[in-house]
């Protein structure tokens, strides 16, 4: 009896082991199983916009592959200080785009096509690589680490390598549409034949044509900063959208309405025949604050007349930095002037005011009509977001 009992209680022992040994295995299992999904998890970083119907449906699909394996999906607005950051790392080009690694889906990659998205977003996934450390921070850490150039304040930095000469091509010519009107025309004329007929003299009608200039110029351009920096707010950014759109249809056609009547001989709705006295007094004051007063209340008479298109150029520049949208609003406000200089150097230079309100008179119902067309083509344009 008593040779048996060590034998049963080694026995006992090694059999315990082996049961302990079997538990560390599985748990040990368990935890390096539980660490690998723990890490296997994508990070994807998504910019968006919002009210984007695209964004939506980009997010839609990044949620149906989220359900066949883990996802963590960080979401930024494109107009945001991270938001820059991250397209101005990545180089996206779009809205929405999706970045995983170092992969930048944009949308013009697919185009709408939520199959081949779906299709790029699991080809990525599945040779995604770790981006290098990152130009910005995530939520909540935002204030510690801040990756901006040298000399810049509060993030507001200007590098003129983001700057394309595409882009400055196509607001500048934006702003010769806005600028060239009959409004415009209109003025110009009154207040050379005012000039010329008090002064008699080209040189003070140069003069009132750059202090003119002058005034819109610095009315607009002041305006619009304020509401590039409005729109950097999510929830004015969001709303403007909308209003845009219904502004951009009501602005449409008006100026298409405008064109039947004065194809009727009926006058105009744009009128401003109500400002010339305060502009005659500008004139006959002959100061170069008067002049530059009269252009500053001239942009309030021609506001009608520019300020649709002036408001869809601000929504389609908010998506930039601030100082990039503000270098931009500068060459748009330079186009809307641009029509006041070339004319008025023209008249300056021995070409008859009558001849300007003559040209005025002869097209104005083609101005009219192609900006009121151009405004009903740009509603749809905006609130789709295909712009």
């Amino acid at each position: 009896m008593r040779s048996t009992m060590p034998r049963i209680a080694v026995a006992a022992l090694v059999l315990a082991l082996i049961l302990l040994f079997s538990i560390a295995v599985v748990f040990s299992s368990g935890v390096a199983a539980t660490g690998k999904n723990a890490t296997d998890v994508a990070e994807v970083i998504f910019i968006k916009s919002p009210g984007c119907t695209k964004c939506a449906a980009a997010e839609r699909t990044l949620e149906k592959i989220g359900r066949d394996m883990p996802l963590n999906v960080t979401g930024y607005y494109y107009y945001t200080e991270s938001g820059h950051r991250i397209i101005k790392q990545y180089r996206a080009k779009d809205v929405p785009a999706i970045i995983i690694g170092m992969q930048v889906i944009n949308y013009r990659d697919y185009e709408g096509d939520n199959a081949l998205l779906e299709s790029l977003i699991k080809g990525a996934l599945a040779n995604r690589t770790p981006p290098p450390p990152a130009a910005f921070t995530l939520p909540g850490n935002e204030s510690t680490k801040q990756n901006f150039s040298a000399g810049s304040a509060n993030g507001l930095s200007l590098n003129l390598q983001e700057i394309s000469l595409y882009t400055i091509s196509a607001v500048l010519g934006a702003g010769l549409v806005a600028g060239f009107n009959p409004c415009l025309l209109g003025i110009l004329v009154f207040l050379a034949a005012s000039v010329l007929s008090s002064k008699g003299k080209r040189r003070e009608l140069v003069m009132m044509v750059v202090s003119f200039s002058f005034g819109i110029f610095a009315m607009y351009f002041l305006f619009g900063l304020g509401m590039q920096q409005l729109l950097q707010t999510e929830a004015i950014a969001s709303a403007f959208r909308y209003i845009l759109t219904a502004f951009l249809l009501l602005a449409g056609l008006s100026q298409v309405w405008d064109a039947l009547r004065l194809k009727q001989g009926r006058p105009s709705l744009f009128r401003t025949d109500w400002a010339l006295k305060y502009f005659q007094a500008g004139v006959d004051k002959g100061r170069f604050s008067s002049y530059f007063l009269i252009g500053a209340l001239f942009s309030l008479v021609k506001a009608p007349c520019v300020v649709a298109i002036y408001f869809a150029i601000l929504d389609l520049l908010s998506a930039r930095r601030y100082f990039e949208g503000a270098t931009y609003l500068f060459f748009f406000n330079l186009g809307v002037i641009l029509p006041i200089i070339i004319l008025g150097g023209a008249i300056a230079l021995g070409m008859s005011p009558e001849q300007v309100d003559s040209f005025r008179k002869d097209h104005r119902v083609g101005m009219r009509l192609a900006t009121g067309l151009a405004l009903l083509a740009l509603a749809p344009l905006i609130y789709w977001q295909l712009i």
